[in-house]
């Protein structure tokens, strides 16, 4: 991305207000909105005696934390709401955690729940969903996800995951929910910033992403793997596993190679890691919309919608999406809200409309132009002059992988981050 076009998305993002409770049409659940009744469903106990969900709820109501071994952020905000979100029990509010393993439990994987439960000193109440009714008939989408519930079982909110601003976000709606005005709103802006990557990772993705580019063809095509290339990658994400960027770029060049079987271990991969800033949601979406898996697209942008309501890419992504699966009217819903945002059209860096017909769908003739935005939004357009790499960073030779971790890859700048 240019520095105009990060300049112009930078000062749109800091002019969007944070805004709670989200529309309904933005909800982070696939079977349940704002303002439903949850089911008074039965939870087996763990660490204290199970019971109907309202047995749980306080005099205000009930925040209830979904969660699992498997998941990396869920000790995370497990931990804070025992250290942190317990002062709002005196408000009126309970917590309560349900646990979203499996769908049948052994007595071994039991056992696993408890040891995390001992672990982390939890002293509020820890149930099993069994058979993941709970989990199926809310329509819980990621891991953990906190639902904050009102007395009679009616969901006020839905926040997905754990990221960076969760520590503040969660409160602040719990604030909300009880009336109580927050001090200083969150800036809109901070949902945006892109973890910064370790140990010359960037720079290796860079080098990857340059070796890609050039054995691109003009139309976009790739004829074989561009080996070096998929190399960098890999070193990128060996030197820092929590970097988003080399999974979903080696994703795709193997998508554009046709090499099926590696571009499936690929998003094995990524499916492994649990990217869950909103940057690396956005960016993720419109990934999956690259490589056609546009229910993983619409995932990841109900989840951003969550924390974001108002971001140009979103509701872009939402529309693409819907308009493949010939779902016209939330094409023409999505595309209405991007319409009401100021600075649409830079913040995207391309005129959105001419891909869509009237009816909401995409237009025809129109995917070499959608590939096109895509590349743009991704940052993976074709350098202009042919393709041709600069020379002022040589890379005939792959950089070796057995380097130390501190060493820059060949032809790297100085320093580790731009």
């Amino acid at each position: 991305m240019n520095s105009r076009r990060r300049s112009a998305l930078a000062g749109i993002l800091c002019l969007w207000a944070f805004s709670f409770p989200l529309s309904a049409s933005s909800f982070a659940l696939r079977g349940m909105d704002k303002g439903s009744r949850v089911p008074d469903m039965e939870f087996v106990g763990i660490s204290a005696q199970g019971g109907k969900l309202s047995s749980f709820a306080g005099e205000k109501g009930l925040v209830v934390i979904y969660w699992a071994t498997w998941s990396s952020r869920s000790p995370d905000v497990l931990a804070f709401a025992e250290k942190e979100l317990r002062r709002y029990e005196k408000l009126g509010m309970k917590f309560l955690a349900v646990n979203a393993d499996h769908q049948e439990m052994s007595a071994g994987q039991i056992a696993a729940v408890k040891a995390v439960v001992s672990e982390l000193g939890l002293t509020f109440p820890v149930v099993l969903d069994a058979g993941l009714k709970g989990y199926n008939e809310i329509g819980v989408i990621s891991l953990p996800t906190t639902i904050f519930l009102d007395n009679g079982l009616k969901i006020v909110d839905a926040y997905p995951g754990f990221p960076s601003v969760a520590r503040d976000d969660i409160p602040g709606r719990i604030d909300a929910f009880l009336g109580i005005v927050k001090e200083k709103p969150v800036e809109k802006a901070q949902y945006f910033l892109e973890h910064k990557p370790k140990n010359y990772a960037l720079q290796y993705y860079n080098l990857g992403k340059r070796l890609f580019l050039a054995a691109r063809s003009p139309s976009g095509e790739l004829k074989g793997i561009p080996d070096a290339a998929v190399e960098r990658l890999d070193e990128a994400i060996r030197r820092d596993p929590d970097f988003f960027r080399p999974y979903l770029l080696k994703a795709i060049i193997l998508d554009l190679a046709k090499a099926n079987g590696r571009r499936e271990a690929a998003l094995q991969e990524l499916k492994k890691r649990e990217f869950q800033e909103a940057f690396e949601r956005r960016m993720l979406g419109f990934g999956y919309l690259y490589l056609g898996l546009d229910n993983q697209a619409e995932d990841c942008f109900r989840l951003l919608s969550s924390q974001v309501s108002d971001d140009p890419g979103m509701r872009f992504g939402e529309a693409v999406a819907a308009a493949r699966r010939k779902d016209g009217p939330a094409a023409k819903k999505a595309l209405s809200a991007l319409a009401r945002i100021s600075g649409a059209k830079e913040a995207l860096g391309f005129e959105h409309a001419p891909l869509f017909a009237a009816s909401g769908e995409l237009a025809a003739g129109s995917e070499t132009a959608l590939r096109a935005a895509l590349d743009r939004l991704l940052d993976i357009e074709k350098p202009a002059g042919g393709g041709m790499i600069r020379q002022d960073a040589p890379l005939a030779a792959p950089p070796p992988v057995s380097v130390p971790a501190s060493a820059p890859p060949p032809g790297a700048a100085g320093g580790n981050e731009k």
